[in-house]
């Protein structure tokens, strides 16, 4: 079977020659997919920022005719909406639509009409986009959704001809965030009527769960109750559904979809006994308790091998082959690995080495006045540049600010410091809209952000990003698969790198100050893909002879 897949190219669009490569390699695995059952049906795709992976996943998708297309964020669905617009049909969760009921109240479907106690099947927006993605040849939604549809309601997502994963370096996180079980402090006090005990093994959790399942039930059938009563009892249903939801009854709902959400969670901890599970429950006042799956191997198989017939995972890289097949449970020789250089010049992305230590918990006290020295260095030669400086957490980001303010006050003026996670986007508009040098400041910018052009003209990589190893998880993780931590530093490293250089016009310089960049590049360079060794190798060279001068 011959297959052609620039015929299914986006219309507007000319394939770039790296994509033209891209997809006649494809082409041929689909061709050989078509003609041998034994032909390995999850292909990856890594190529770096540039190339343009989201036209490849959408001539794939067009091709198939029948496609699933899962975005890590929102964010970038609304990209996808924005470029290719009617070729796919778009749903995200509940609480991104309005009910159209009550047009002056801007109430969220997920406490609209059709939430409320004897509340009709009505098509609001939400149905009406969940429906329309349902039937049309490509779905688009988020992978987190998606992986809690097809879990909890299966019956709702068809087998298709393809999966598209795109950004599928998170895959992993987000499969562990959909199935832990987690209860604020508040809810625990609510639910449980105090805390639960720290217990140190998730096991332990089981028989202590498994009593306050009836708890849960019962509360959850006191709010129904409770729904009923806010309404008026002389109003007829008809009448008084034609009357928003007051805040009470508005908590009510958001309440009774709480608890549903945990106790699928719970039960969900309960029944996979067979399962490995980390307790997550940091000794601070009012922390949460969460009992997280060490391991999504087995979930990831049904969702990539069950959804469709072909898969694709695209990302800028997904580390090793036989790490990510035992991640996800797949048979290594099941996969196939497409992968291409980065199509612009080193001139315009060049990485600067300028290590003031190698940076840990132990040498934090000891070595973060020079980082910060450099860092304000840094930000004296680029006075008219925008900027991002990457730091390994909002603790560091916070001391870096204050340090800032004192040792360069003229500079620190400029800096537009993300403290939380909802001030992200916030902050982004205002670093697009300023006409002014504004240079972010945040631990979570190294990927889903396109700053192309003048937006960012350098970054600061401040630390590796190894993955916190104060995190019970994290460190389970680690323990059972050394590979997985490395590769994962390399996948944000690799992420953070792709902020500074987004076009064939554009250009942007990288600073990298730890000095376990060098040891990293050192130990795992079989880790790292050519377009990044490319850059990362001379400029250690460079920056030990200056280190040693």
């Amino acid at each position: 079977m011959s297959v052609d897949l620039l015929e299914h190219f986006p219309a507007g669009f000319t394939p770039r020659p790296e994509q033209a490569r891209l997809l006649a390699g494809l082409a041929d695995a689909l061709a050989e997919i078509a003609d041998d059952r034994r032909a390995p049906r999850v292909l990856l795709i890594e190529a770096p920022p540039g190339v343009g992976k989201s036209h490849l996943a959408m001539t794939l998708a067009r091709w198939s005719g029948d496609a699933y297309l899962l975005t890590s964020q929102k964010l970038l669905q609304d990209q996808y909406e924005r470029e290719f617009g009617g070729a796919l049909a778009l749903v995200k969760g509940r609480d991104n639509y309005l009910c159209e009921r009550y047009p002056a109240a801007a109430v969220p479907t997920s406490r609209g009409a059709c939430r409320r106690p004897r509340g009709p099947a009505c098509g609001c927006p939400y149905v009406r986009a969940k429906q329309a993605a349902v039937h049309a040849p490509i779905f688009c939604t988020n992978t987190a959704y998606f992986a809690t549809l097809r879990h909890w309601h299966a019956e709702h997502l068809r087998r298709r001809r393809l999966l598209i994963v795109d950004e599928a370096h998170n895959l992993e996180s987000q499969l562990v965030s959909v199935f832990t079980a987690r209860f604020s402090h508040d809810e625990m006090r609510e639910w449980f009527g105090r805390p639960l005990p720290r217990l140190a093994q998730a096991e332990e959790y089981r028989p202590v769960l498994a009593e306050h399942v009836e708890r849960l039930e019962s509360r959850r059938r006191e709010i129904v109750r409770a729904l009923d009563v806010v309404r008026p009892p002389a109003l007829p249903d008809e009448v008084f559904l034609e009357m928003p939801p007051t805040r009470e009854e508005q908590d009510l709902l958001e309440q009774r979809d709480q608890l549903d959400a945990a106790l699928a969670r719970l039960t969900f901890f309960l029944d996979a006994e067979d399962r490995e599970w980390v307790v997550r429950y940091p000794a601070a006042p009012a922390a949460a308790l969460s009992l997280v799956p060490l391991t999504v191997a087995s979930l990831a198989q049904g969702l990539l091998a069950e959804c469709a017939e072909v898969t694709v995972l695209s990302s800028a890289y997904l580390g090793h082959r036989e790490v990510l097949a035992e991640c996800f449970g797949l048979d290594v020789d099941g996969v196939r690995v497409f992968t291409i250089g980065s199509p612009f010049a080193l001139e315009q992305r060049p990485i600067v080495y300028r290590p003031v230590g190698a940076l840990s918990r132990a040498t934090r006290e000891r070595l973060e006045p020079a980082l910060f020295g450099e860092v304000g260095a840094i930000l004296a030669a680029h006075p008219d540049d925008k900027g991002l400086i990457h730091v390994a957490s909002y603790e560091m980001g916070r001391r870096l600010v204050h340090d800032l303010a004192t040792r360069a006050p003229r500079e620190s003026r400029r800096l537009l410091w993300i403290d939380t996670a909802i001030g992200k986007s916030p902050a982004l508009e205002h670093h697009r809209a300023s006409p002014l040098p504004t240079v972010l400041v945040s631990p979570s910018l190294r990927e889903g952000v396109d700053l192309p052009d003048d937006f960012l003209r350098f970054q600061v990589v401040t630390k590796l990003p190894y993955p916190d190893l104060g995190d019970p998880w994290t460190a389970a993780r680690r323990e059972r698969d050394p590979r997985w931590y490395a590769v994962e530093t390399a996948k944000a490293l690799v992420q953070a790198y792709g902020r500074s250089c987004r076009h064939a016009g554009d250009h942007g310089v990288t600073y990298v100050l730890d000095a376990q960049f060098a040891r990293f590049l050192q130990h795992y360079r079989v880790l790292l893909p050519e377009w990044f060794l490319d850059a990362a190798v001379p400029a250690v060279r460079h920056g030990d002879r200056d280190d040693g001068c």
